[in-house]
C-alpha cells in the first residue's frame, strides 16, 4: 500500500507530509516484527511511504455480536505488544485503526499519532497513553460484544470517562485535527 501525503491538499502535504511520513516510518520500524503490525516495506519519499497491505476490514466496521473473545484477547496481546517496545499508539478510539483480517487476526495500522518512550517525566506521559490504548480495546469490546464485557472493564471504562486527563488529551488531539484541517487542507 502506498500512504503518500504528497497528493494531500498543497499545505498539508508540504508542510505536514514529510513530518507525518517521518513518524508513520518511525513507528513501523520500532515495531518491526511484532504480528498485527504492517511491515514498512521502503520510504519512497519524504512524503511517501511503501507499508505492507492488510486485507481485512475495520473493527468499526464488523456489525455487534460478530466477534470471538479471541480476537479482544489477541487485540490486547498486541496493543502489550507494542506498549513493551515503547510506542504507545494514540488513536484507537474510533476503531478505524485496528483492521481485523480473514482469519480473525486484528492489525494496528496508522500510527502517525503514535508517541514513544523518553525522559523519566515523559514515561508517565507514555503510561497515560498506553492506557487511553488499552481502553480504546474495551471500547471497542463494549460496543462489539458488550457480553464479554466484565465488572472490572466496566469500571475501567467509568474511571477513563470521569478522568480529567483523558478528557483533556481528546479534546487537545481533537483541536490539533480540525485546525490542522483548516489550516492545511483547504489549499487544494
Amino acid at each position: 500500500m502506498l500512504k503518500d501525503f504528497s497528493r494531500s491538499a498543497v499545505w498539508f502535504g508540504r508542510v505536514l507530509g514529510p513530518l507525518l511520513a517521518y513518524r508513520e516510518a518511525r513507528a513501523l520500524a520500532l515495531l518491526d516484527g511484532i504480528r498485527g503490525v504492517p511491515r514498512l516495506l521502503r520510504k519512497v519519499s519524504m512524503r511517501a511511504l511503501l507499508i505492507e497491505h492488510i486485507d481485512g476490514i475495520p473493527a468499526r466496521a464488523m456489525p455487534p455480536g460478530s466477534v470471538t473473545p479471541e480476537l479482544f484477547d489477541k487485540l490486547e496481546e498486541l496493543v502489550r505488544a507494542i506498549h513493551e517496545r515503547g510506542v504507545a499508539h494514540c488513536d484507537l478510539r474510533s476503531g478505524g485503526n485496528i483492521v481485523v483480517n480473514s482469519a480473525g487476526q486484528p492489525y494496528l495500522v496508522d500510527f502517525v499519532a503514535h508517541t514513544v518512550r523518553g525522559n523519566p517525566l515523559w514515561n508517565w506521559v507514555f503510561r497515560r497513553f498506553c492506557q487511553a490504548d488499552l481502553v480504546a480495546v474495551l471500547r471497542l469490546k463494549k460496543r462489539l460484544a458488550p457480553a464479554l464485557v466484565s465488572v472490572d472493564d466496566e469500571h475501567r471504562l467509568l474511571s477513563d470517562r470521569n478522568a480529567i486527563l483523558p478528557r483533556a488529551a481528546r479534546m487537545i488531539g481533537r483541536n490539533v485535527r480540525n485546525i490542522s484541517r483548516l489550516v492545511f487542507a483547504k489549499n487544494k
